[in-house]
């Protein structure tokens, strides 16, 4: 299984760190607009103009809630033939939360020229820039989300 994990400290308790994954408004303010519910079996849309004119949408359905501490859905862009998985793990530490996501794709989850990709990565003839391709794949602009607009979210709702 191919993945992302990335960890982050927020100064802020997990019942507000676990607002911004949930509140389908304040989710849409940092991640993309949204048609989420907190509740198993949920299936919902992220929206995105990823490019001027070109509109996506991608295709989740909510598997786990535990709240304040696991949200799990699956995750199905235009690139993938099946959904990848997205877990929210959140972990009360002195001074605030520590938040971590793990986005895993299956290697099968890809098609045509990804399918192509993930082979390569495999056996290890995948170049640099290729590689830095498929990282930024995989990453889809967490590191963004997660240390600059979401934090400035939380920021922004404290003081309400």
């Amino acid at each position: 299984m191919l993945g992302l994990n990335k960890e982050i400290f927020y100064p802020h308790s997990p019942e507000r760190v676990w607002l911004l994954l949930t509140n389908s408004r304040i989710l849409a303010k940092w991640l993309m607009e949204n048609d989420f519910e907190p509740r198993v079996g949920c299936k919902f849309c992220f929206y995105s103009q990823s490019l001027p004119g070109i509109d996506t949408s991608i295709k989740c359905e909510v598997i786990e809630v535990d709240e304040p501490l696991r949200l799990v859905y699956t995750w199905q862009d235009c690139m993938m033939s099946q959904p990848s998985m997205v877990t929210w793990t959140l972990k009360a530490v002195e001074g605030g939360t520590q938040l971590r996501l793990q986005h895993r794709i299956r290697e099968t989850a890809f098609t045509g020229a990804r399918e192509s990709v993930y082979s390569q990565v495999q056996s290890g003839s995948l170049k640099a820039s290729d590689s830095f391709i498929l990282a930024a794949y995989l990453n889809g602009g967490w590191e963004e989300k997660l240390c600059q607009q979401l934090l400035s979210v939380l920021v922004e709702i404290s003081s309400v």
